[in-house]
C-alpha cells in the first residue's frame, strides 16, 4: 500500500505521544531467566573455580559474565530448594528442622510462603520445572506451567518415580537407553522450542534442576573413559593442583584465602552406615587419609569413584550446552539471564540404598551405588574445610555464575561480597517488576543486581545458618561456627576463610556477641515459622519437643569425631562453651579445704593419652581427681586464663580443694604456669613433664602469636609481661613446690630454657629446696616410659594435693 508524504509525516509525529503514553513496545523487554541448580557440586569442581573437570560451557559464563567468590547455600540440597525458590531461610518456612514443631524435609510451607513462579506470573512470565524438586507440594500446583520431575535420584538410567506435569510415569525399564542428565536437557529443550513456538511474546523463567554429580555415583561409559587416569595421582595431589590453579586465576585474592585448610584426617561421612563398607568392599574408606597410605586397591577403587564424579559433571556442562544452544536458536540468549549455583558442597556421604550395589558390576553402572566419600569431598571442596551438612565452608559455599549479555557487561569479573540464595528471589523480582505477595512477611534477601554493574556490598547484616544441629552466623568479617554437639568456634574471614585458626578463646567477646545474635534469629525464625500453626504445635517449641529419624540420629551421633582422650573413669562435660573433664577417684580422699584434685595441662581432644594412664590410676587410688579444660593451642595466653578459672570455679563448687596441684605436660608447662601465675594463692605445687615456660623455644613466636593476639614481634617485645619464663620469680616468692621431670636430650623443649630455668629462678630467690629437677640422661621429647612412671612425681603431686596433712579417705 502506498502512503502518501503528508500520511507519513503525521505519523512521526503522533509518535512520541504514543511512546509518552506508556505504549509498551517502547518498554525493555523483561529479560529471560535460566536458571541452574546442581546437586553436592564442591566448590572447586568447574574448571573456572580451579577444577580439572571439563566444563566449557559453564567456563563460559565466567569467561562473559561474573563468578561469584563468597556464594552460599544452607549445606543441604532440601533447605536450599526452599530458599531458593523463596527467598527465606529454610527455617522461616518450616523447610529446614526447627526444634519442636514438623519442619526439615517433610515440612510444609506457610501459605505466605509462596514459590518464585507465583510471582513472576503476576507480571506474565511463563515457567517451566525440569528435574529434582525436593520442596513440599507438585510443581504445577506451585506456579509452574510446565514439568518435568524427577523424584528417584538414586537411579540415573532407570527412575521408578517421575512426572510430567503432575502426571505420573511409568517406571523406566534398565538398559532402555535412558541417562537422567541427557533427559533433563531433552525436556528443557522441548518446553523452551514449545515456548517459541506458543509463547513468544512472554518472557520464560525455567528452573533447570540436574541431580548431578550427587550420588550415587552412575554416568556414561564413554564419559568416564574420559577421566580414567586422572585421579590416579590420589586426592592429596588434585586437591594441591587445584589451589594452584586458583592462586594463579586470582580466585580468592579479596576474600581472604591465603592458604589450603588442614585436612581433618578424622573426619569421615556426617553418618556413619556400617553394613554400606561391607556390601562396598576393601576398597572403601571413610577417611581422608593421605593417598600413600591407601592398599593399591583401595586407589584403584577411589580414583574410579572420582573419575565418575567428574563424568557426571562433564555429562552436565555437555548437557547445559545443548540448552544454551536452544536458547540462542530462539534468538533470546542475549536477553536471558543465566545463574548456576550449587544446593551445597561436596558430600562426605557413604551409603548405600536404592538397588543397592553389585561389586562385580562396572563402577559407575545402574547395578553400581557408589558415594565420592570425603577423601575426594575434601579435594572438590578445595581450599574450605568440612563437606555438605556442616556449615563450615566447605558445606555451604560452592560457585555462582551469573551471565546476561543485555544487562552485564563486565565480562569475566569476580565478585566478592557475602551472598546467599536467599538472594536469588530477590534479585529476580527486581529484574522482573514482580512483587512478593502482600500478606508475606519481610524476606532477608537481597538483590544481586548493583554487583552486575561492579563490585559492591550486597548489604547483607549478617547470614545465619543452622542445619543438622551444625550452626554458623557470619557478621562482617567474623564468622562463628559450632559443629552440632561442639563448642563454638570464630574466625576471622577477612584473612582467614579457609578456617584454620579458631579465635573462639581470644576473642571471647566477640563469639559471645555472635552467638548472641544467632540465638536472637533462631527465635525470630522459630516465630515466624509457627505463627499460623495451632496452639498445641506452637507449645511443643516451649517444651523443646522434637522428633528426629532415630535411624539418622544414631548414625549422626556414632559419625561424629570422637575425642581421643583416656579418661579413667573420666566424664565429659562442657564449662564455658569448652570441652572438660573430670576423672573422680571410687573413694575420695578429704582434706580441711575440700576434695582433693589435679589440674592437668593440655586438654585437648587427644590428651590426656595413654602413656599417662599409670600416673592417673595412681591418684585416683589416692582419692585424688584430676580435671582439665580444652582452650586450645593457647600457648598460655592470659586469654585463656578465664576458662582455667572458669574450670576451677566448677570444681569448688563441687567441693573440690581450693588449692590443687598443677601438672603440666609438655606444652601444658605453659596453661599451669600461667595460670598459677595469674593466682599463686590458688595453687598447692607444680608438677611437669619435659614442661614448656619458654614460648619462643615452643611454639615459637611466630606460632604464639596469634594466641596472644600480637604480632610476633610484639610477642618477642613484651616477654617481661607475658612470657612465663620471664616470671618464674613470682612462683618462688609464692613459695609454690615444684617437681619436674625432663629429658637432657630434649630438641623440642629444651631442658637449659624450661626447666632449668626454673630451678635457676627458685635459686636467685633462696627458694631451692622447694624445687626437684629429674633429669632423664640421654632422653628426648618422647613416649619414654620413665616420664608417666616416675613414682617421685606421682607422690610428690599426691601429697601436695592432699595438703601433706591430715589426708584421710571417705569411705
Amino acid at each position: 500500500m502506498n502512503r502518501s508524504p503528508l500520511a507519513i509525516a503525521l505519523a512521526f509525529l503522533c509518535l512520541p505521544l504514543v511512546l509518552s503514553n506508556g505504549v509498551h513496545a517502547a518498554d525493555p523487554p523483561k529479560p529471560n531467566v535460566l536458571l541452574i541448580l546442581a546437586d553436592d557440586l564442591g566448590f572447586s569442581d568447574l574448571g573456572c573455580y580451579g577444577g580439572e573437570i571439563n566444563t566449557p560451557n559453564l567456563d563460559s559464563l565466567a569467561e562473559n559474565g561474573l563468578r561469584f567468590t563468597q556464594f552460599y547455600n544452607t549445606a543441604r540440597c532440601w533447605p536450599t530448594r526452599g530458599s531458593l525458590m523463596t527467598g527465606y531461610y529454610a527455617q522461616q518456612i518450616r523447610r529446614d528442622t526447627v526444634p519442636g514443631i514438623p519442619s526439615g524435609g517433610n515440612g510444609v510451607r506457610p501459605d505466605w510462603a509462596v514459590l518464585v513462579p507465583r510471582m513472576l506470573q503476576e507480571v506474565g512470565y511463563r515457567s517451566y520445572h525440569t528435574g529434582k524438586w525436593h520442596i513440599d507440594g507438585m510443581p504445577l500446583e506451585n506456579g509452574f506451567d510446565r514439568s518435568y520431575y524427577w523424584k528417584d535420584q538414586g537411579r540415573f538410567f532407570n527412575p521408578t518415580k517421575h512426572w510430567r506435569d503432575d502426571v505420573a510415569l511409568p517406571p523406566v525399564a534398565k538398559n532402555s537407553g535412558f541417562y537422567a542428565t541427557t533427559a533433563a536437557a531433552d525436556h528443557a529443550i522441548d518446553v523452551l522450542a514449545e515456548h517459541a513456538r506458543d509463547h513468544a511474546d512472554q518472557p520464560f523463567f525455567h528452573y533447570l534442576a540436574f541431580a548431578a554429580p550427587h550420588f550415587p555415583l552412575q554416568a556414561l561409559p564413554e564419559d568416564i573413559a574420559h577421566y580414567s587416569d586422572t585421579y590416579t595421582i590420589g586426592w592429596d595431589a588434585i586437591r594441591q593442583q587445584r589451589w594452584q590453579k586458583m592462586r594463579q586465576m586470582g580466585l580468592l585474592d579479596a576474600v581472604g584465602v591465603t592458604e589450603l585448610s588442614r585436612v581433618e584426617r578424622d573426619l569421615g561421612p556426617p553418618y556413619h552406615f556400617p553394613d554400606a563398607f561391607e556390601k562396598l568392599g576393601d576398597g572403601e574408606i571413610n577417611r581422608p587419609v593421605p593417598w600413600k597410605e591407601l592398599t593399591d586397591s583401595q586407589k584403584a577403587f577411589q580414583s574410579q569413584k572420582m573419575a565418575i564424579h567428574a563424568a557426571m559433571i562433564h555429562r552436565m556442562d555437555i548437557e547445559i550446552g545443548r540448552v544454551f544452544e536452544q536458547i540462542k536458536s530462539m534468538g533470546q540468549w542475549d536477553n536471558t539471564i543465566v545463574m548456576f549455583l550449587s544446593d551445597n558442597g561436596a558430600s562426605a556421604e557413604i551409603m548405600v540404598r536404592d538397588d543397592g550395589h553389585d561389586p562385580n558390576a562396572p563402577m559407575g553402572s545402574a547395578e553400581t551405588y557408589l558415594c565420592l566419600g570425603p577423601g575426594w569431598s575434601t579435594a572438590c571442596n578445595t581450599p574450605f574445610r568440612r563437606h555438605k551438612t556442616w556449615t563450615h565452608e566447605g558445606g555451604c559455599s560452592t560457585p555462582l555464575l551469573v551471565s546476561w549479555p543485555n544487562g552485564i557487561k563486565a565480562a569475566g569479573e569476580f565478585r566478592n561480597s557475602p551472598g546467599h540464595v536467599i538472594d536469588v528471589v530477590p534479585t529476580l523480582l527486581d529484574l522482573s517488576g514482580a512483587s512478593r505477595p502482600f500478606r508475606a512477611p519481610a524476606a532477608p534477601g537481597k538483590s544481586i543486581v548493583p554487583a552486575f554493574e561492579k563490585e559492591t556490598d550486597l548489604g547483607h547484616d549478617e547470614l545465619w545458618w543452622f542445619h543438622d544441629g551444625h550452626k554458623a552466623i557470619q557478621v562482617g568479617k567474623w564468622k562463628a561456627v559450632a559443629p552440632i554437639a561442639e563448642p563454638w568456634e570464630l574466625y576471622d574471614l577477612s584473612n582467614d576463610r579457609d578456617e584454620s585458626n579458631d579465635l573462639a578463646v581470644i576473642h571471647a567477646d566477640k563469639l559471645n556477641e555472635l552467638v548472641s545474635r544467632w540465638e536472637q534469629r533462631m527465635a525470630e525464625h522459630t516465630e515466624l515459622a509457627t505463627q499460623d500453626l495451632p496452639a498445641k504445635v506452637r507449645s511443643n517449641v516451649r517444651s523443646g519437643v522434637t522428633s528426629q529419624n532415630p535411624v539418622m540420629k544414631k548414625a549422626q551421633d556414632d559419625a561424629r569425631p570422637k575425642r581421643s582422650q583416656v579418661l579413667l573413669g573420666g566424664e565429659n562435660k562442657m564449662i564455658a562453651g569448652r570441652h572438660a573433664f573430670l576423672m573422680k577417684p571410687t573413694a575420695a580422699a578429704d582434706t580441711d579445704d575440700g576434695k582433693p584434685w589435679i589440674f592437668y595441662g593440655p586438654t585437648l581432644s587427644r590428651y590426656p593419652d595413654q602413656a599417662e594412664s599409670w600416673m592417673h590410676q595412681q591418684f585416683l587410688d589416692a582419692g585424688v581427681a584430676v580435671a582439665g579444660i580444652d582452650v586450645g593451642e593457647m600457648y598460655g595466653s592470659p586469654l585463656a586464663l578465664p576458662f582455667f578459672d572458669a574450670l576451677y570455679d566448677d570444681m569448688v563448687a563441687q567441693g573440690y580443694s581450693r588449692r590443687p596441684a598443677l601438672l603440666g605436660r609438655s606444652r601444658g608447662g605453659l596453661w599451669v604456669s600461667s595460670w598459677a601465675l595469674s593466682h599463686p594463692d590458688r595453687v598447692a605445687a607444680i608438677g611437669g613433664i619435659y614442661p614448656v615456660y619458654d614460648y619462643t623455644t615452643y611454639p615459637g613466636a611466630q606460632r604464639a602469636a596469634t594466641a596472644y593476639g600480637k604480632t610476633p614481634e610484639e610477642l618477642m617485645a613484651q616477654q617481661d609481661q607475658l612470657n612465663p619464663v620471664k616470671r618464674l620469680g613470682k612462683l618462688s616468692e609464692a613459695k609454690i613446690p615444684v617437681l619436674i621431670i625432663h629429658g637432657t636430650n630434649d630438641q623440642v623443649v629444651p631442658i637449659e630454657q624450661n626447666s632449668e630455668a626454673l630451678v635457676a629462678a627458685y635459686r636467685e630467690n633462696n627458694a631451692a629446696d622447694l624445687v626437684q629437677l629429674i633429669k632423664a640422661d640421654g632422653q628426648g621429647h618422647s613416649f619414654w616410659e620413665g616420664f608417666f612412671h616416675s613414682q617421685e612425681l606421682v607422690d610428690f603431686l599426691i601429697d601436695q594435693a592432699n595438703a601433706r596433712e591430715g589426708a584421710r579417705l571417705r569411705k
